[in-house]
């Protein structure tokens, strides 16, 4: 064999091996970017699914490496025969190469597919580049003087399929170099927004934020104030500093009079990062819970962080609060330098400012009166499902209030509401099958009042669920919790993902749920399938949460 045809082939193989690795990596930038690019949970993901973070055959492929190099080198040293080296390696990566596609292909369609943004695709060429720059000094030598250097090369290609973690250390070094650039390109555009929301003086900017009931509050109040004024708000679940930055940049008009803007987080600092931005005059909490407990780490954080948007309002604001939340209560009673209105249900100190009684839920939607101190009461007719809809409206209203509607303005307002895409949403479905769905996200106060939805209706009650995240080390017990109250409400629980959801088995299970109505399942697909034996017309579904992707236990 001469050399030129073995470096040939020894190319040809090291490309496929590359190829192989360029599929992997595909999957782990489709997983860096649901984590939204953090790094640390990235890793966590890589760390915690091995079968997915670092495919298994990986493993066979770096086995198989490692083994014929040890052969090549024996054969290098023994019969000092280039060509012979340069023909092992292109068959050891050429075999792990097929290994890997073969074990590695895909699995079922993403629910979210990777977008090919413009980071994602500056971090893809990124990662590309530092794989050529690693590569090149070996590979040039090759080209040179074939077999000159071979162990070199080797060592590289064994110690890359060895280090099972190489396509996600390359993505991480992307996205490091691209960090100071993002940053840079953030803050400018951060900074456009602020200049712009400075001059607009006469803008009422409201905030809303909380653990739960944010954007089905700031949708009802962008409906309520548009009774009177010309409203701006935060799309979808837009509710950080680039999306609300983006938000004044595109959809801001002079003609908006106000803006509401909601705002989330994930750790301390991060509300005062957007009430920099914003300058709310009112600001909104609908309550404290074990939303994102595990990246905030106590629910001690969570309210101090929600609590960021009353601090940054101004002396001639107002401080809105759910009084049938007991965080949000404890901090209503601290709240001394902007005005307090709170609203409730079913408040424990007290009467709320804003209440509501004589509440008719149904399947069609609620009806209630709604009394407000100084502003008499009026009845309200939403198409809203829920109780916990009727708190969100009561928030709405007492900044409708403040901006000078009148009660009857504003329960006529109210019929106009519609719900938030996958948040109790109601479908009439095939075969007269009635579909509730409240797949966005859960936590346990929101199934337990998407349970409390189902309840009203007649008909068999199947629940479908993957359980909730970001629990921490609460997230069996809460499990646990769902799985008791599942078991008095459905006739048949579908759970996906046998991990994650063996807590609201077990729940379940002890409060007598029967064992050949539970059903245990891998995926959403699966459980579509399951459905499909079991519903007939009349019944009526609940899909309460739809996990990302990075969640799947399907490897």
């Amino acid at each position: 064999m001469s050399d030129g045809v073995a470096t040939t082939l020894f190319l040809a193989g090291m490309l496929a091996w590359l190829a192989v690795v360029a599929i992997d990596a595909r999957r782990l930038l489709h997983v860096l970017q649901l984590e939204e690019y953090d790094l640390p949970r990235f890793w966590r993901w890589v760390r915690d699914t091995p079968g997915r973070g670092v495919p298994r055959n990986q493993w066979q492929a770096a086995a198989i490496l490692i083994v014929v190099g040890v052969v090549i080198g024996i054969l290098g040293i023994i019969t000092h025969s280039t060509p012979l080296v340069i023909a092992q390696e292109c068959f050891a990566f050429t075999l792990a190469a097929a290994l890997r596609g073969w074990f590695g292909r895909a699995r079922g369609d993403a629910k979210k597919p990777l977008v090919w943004t413009k980071k994602a695709m500056l971090l893809a060429g990124l990662a590309v580049a530092l794989v050529a720059v690693t590569l090149a000094p070996a590979v040039a030598g090759w080209l040179r003087e074939p077999g000159a250097g071979w162990a070199t090369l080797l060592l590289v290609m064994v110690g890359a399929a060895g280090f099972g973690y190489v396509s996600a250390a390359y993505l991480t070094f992307a996205t490091l170099i691209l960090w100071p650039f993002q940053a840079t390109a953030k803050w400018a555009l951060v900074q456009a927004a602020t200049v712009r929301l400075r001059r607009r003086g006469d803008l009422i900017v409201v905030g809303v934020t909380g653990s739960y009931g944010k954007t089905s509050t700031k949708e009802i109040l962008a409906t309520l104030l548009g009774a009177r004024y010309r409203v701006c708000k935060t799309t979808g679940s837009v509710n950080t500093p680039i999306g609300i930055a983006r938000t004044v940049l595109r959809g801001l008009r002079p003609e908006h009079q106000v803006f509401v803007v909601e705002m989330g987080a994930y750790v301390r600092g991060n509300i005062r990062e957007l009430a920099r931005l914003a300058r709310p005059r009112i600001g909104v909490l609908t309550a404290i819970g074990e939303q994102h407990l595990e990246r905030f780490g106590s629910v001690e954080n969570i309210a101090k962080t929600k609590y960021e948007l009353i601090e940054a309002l101004p002396a001639d604001g107002l401080a809105v609060f759910n009084a049938d939340n007991e965080g949000c209560r404890t901090l209503a009673a601290r709240t001394r330098h902007v005005r307090v209105r709170t609203y409730g249900l079913d408040a424990a100190d007290g009467t709320p400012e804003v209440t509501a009684v004589d509440i008719r839920t149904s399947t069609e939607g609620t009806e209630f009166t709604v009394r407000a101190a100084g502003h008499g009461e009026a009845r309200f007719v939403s198409p809203l499902l829920g109780r916990h809809n009727v708190s969100n409206v009561l928030a709405a209203t007492a900044v409708a209030l403040e901006l000078g509607l009148s009660l009857a303005e504003i329960a006529a307002a109210a019929r106009g509401l519609e719900p938030v895409a996958h948040r109790l949403q109601l479908i009439h479905g095939q075969g007269g099958v009635t579909v509730i769905d409240d797949a966005y996200n859960s936590n346990p106060a929101g199934a337990r009042a998407a349970l409390a939805v189902l309840s009203e209706f007649s008909g068999r009650k199947v629940l479908v669920t993957p359980g909730m995240v970001e629990l921490g080390e609460r997230l069996d017990e809460r499990h646990a919790e769902f799985g008791r109250e599942a078991a008095a409400v459905c006739d048949y629980v579908i759970l996906i993902g046998r991990r994650r959801t063996a807590a609201i088995a077990a729940g379940a299970r002890a409060a007598g749920f029967p064992p050949d109505r539970l059903f245990v399942v891998p995926s959403l697909k699966e459980a579509t399938a399951q459905l499909g034996r079991l519903v007939s017309a009349g019944d009526v579904v609940l899909f309460e949460n739809d996990l990302p992707d990075q969640y799947s236990e399907e490897c």
